[in-house]
């Protein structure tokens, strides 16, 4: 347990798989979670600090690890997703396949986790060459991950103020990557629909192929955090994940009719657990992402797996 008098104080988001530990399924009294998965990297590394643990984007974490920052993460995956239902296209666009993308124009935050999966899904599985794109940028936050890409790639830097999703409906654009958007809001325009149009049958494709659930968020803490604080958190998010999936399997407090099916089909393919809280299990899984960053600019050197998680 941790230190009496010493609340340790966790910032995430609300999730399936987080959920018992802020409506008390799971009772750490010496664990304050705050439902917040946002808050930036000063909030863990300022004096004071105002946090002990903190969801972190992926790819910000590995980019401030590889800058020298002492933080490490847990192997804490709060969120996974697979990218192919999220490449969105205008339909007077001309794009009918994915290498149609090719020298489109298409917006996109070019930093971001899961735009960092998306177009490794688009290379590797589809053949798109990616410096062929007429990239739209929309720049991030303070702590947003930097790259450098090649002179020869295309890209157009335009500034937060700008809403890509108008853009893509009124044909400012002809695609667009992002994951921050409710899809159902912009497929009601007449004028977008998917890239994929049977997109849950690419991402199970895919899953067949490659074995990897793409991961988003993890938990990050500082390197000279208590061994025994570390392993009280660790475990506190490892019994909130497991009573999470346990309430998952019952559908009757659902608004979801077909709950049930989607559950049932997602237990099939990727068993119940698709994203295990262990290092050496999702080790493949994190050696992937560190490449497609290296190729996609946003890293200069590969790293191990070892120099970024505790292994749990």
């Amino acid at each position: 347990m941790s230190a009496p008098g010493r609340p340790i104080r966790i910032s995430c988001r609300r999730h399936d798989w987080t959920e018992a530990l802020f409506d008390h399924r799971i009772a750490e009294p010496t664990l304050t979670f705050l439902p917040d998965g946002h808050r930036r990297l000063p909030s863990l590394l300022g004096t004071p600090a105002d946090l002990d643990f903190m969801e972190c984007g992926l790819m910000t974490y590995v980019q401030s690890v590889a800058d020298g920052l002492p933080i490490l993460a847990l192997p804490v995956f709060i969120r996974a997703a697979f990218r192919h239902s999220y490449i969105f296209v205008n339909k007077n666009s001309g794009i009918e396949r994915p290498s149609d993308l090719e020298g489109k124009r298409v917006g996109t935050r070019y930093e971001m986790t899961a735009n960092v999966w998306a177009r490794a899904l688009l290379a590797d599985e589809y053949g798109v060459r990616l410096e062929k794109i007429r990239w739209v940028h929309q720049t991030g936050g303070a702590d947003a991950a930097r790259f450098k890409l090649p002179p020869e790639v295309d890209i157009q830097t335009i500034g937060r103020d700008v809403d890509l999703l108008e853009w893509l409906v009124a044909g400012k654009i002809d695609a667009l990557i992002h994951p921050d958007l409710l899809p159902l809001r912009l497929l009601a325009h007449d004028s977008v629909r998917r890239l994929f149009a049977d997109a849950a049958a690419e991402e199970r494709k895919s899953y067949a192929h490659s074995k990897i659930v793409p991961v988003m968020n993890v938990v990050i803490f500082r390197r000279n955090e208590e061994p025994a604080v570390i392993k009280e958190v660790f475990d506190a998010f490892v019994r909130a994940k497991n009573t999470g999936i346990d309430a998952m399997e019952d559908n009757r407090d659902s608004a979801l009719l077909w709950y049930w099916k989607a559950w049932e089909d997602q237990v099939a393919l990727v068993g119940r657990d698709p994203v295990p809280y262990s290092l050496a299990k999702m080790r493949p899984t994190i050696d992937a992402f560190i490449r497609h960053a290296m190729r996609h600019g946003l890293l200069d050197k590969t790293m191990a797996a070892d120099e970024l998680f505790v292994n749990f």
